[in-house]
């Protein structure tokens, strides 16, 4: 997979993370996923298509870390996973995935983006499109604060 289609979507989650919440996260060694089990307990996810690129991004959070990011987003702290960490969780995906689209339009690469998909649970899966390679990006931000970014896709020549 090319990186000219990986950084839109690394840089797209680094512009959404510090707007939102006003901490940088830092990029860990890339790598490809070689199963369907998520790296959290909650996952984000949205797929995107059109006619020569097709695909999905996934991210995901341990319940530590989703539960302070909610609460550096919403200033209200939570002891559990409720409907409204899952919301925000889909809106973080969602922003991502329209920052993301912005600068593919830019190198002349237009998609659709679906609505996105909260799975949340100890070990649940996302199955990204079937024979298309996955990215897994991990990060990790002060407070103890980690998640990944699964970028999957397509590219039709």
């Amino acid at each position: 997979m090319d990186v000219k289609y990986i950084n839109p979507f690394i840089n797209a989650t680094v512009m959404t993370i510090e707007m939102m919440l006003g901490s940088t996260p830092v990029r860990q060694a890339p790598y490809m996923k070689d199963n369907s089990i998520a790296q959290g307990d909650i996952s984000g996810i949205i797929g995107f298509a059109d006619r020569k690129l097709s695909g999905s991004v996934a991210l995901s959070f341990p319940t530590s870390s989703v539960l302070k990011v909610y609460e550096s987003m919403m200033g209200e702290k939570v002891s559990r996973v409720n409907t409204d960490v899952q919301d925000s969780v889909g809106e973080l995906a969602n922003i991502i995935a329209g920052t993301a689209k912005k600068e593919f339009d830019e190198i002349d690469v237009q998609f659709h983006i679906s609505i996105p998909t909260v799975v949340v649970g100890n070990n649940h899966t996302i199955t990204h499109k079937a024979g298309t390679p996955v990215v897994v990006v991990p990060f990790k931000m002060e407070g103890d604060i980690e998640f990944t970014l699964e970028i999957s896709m397509k590219i039709e020549k």
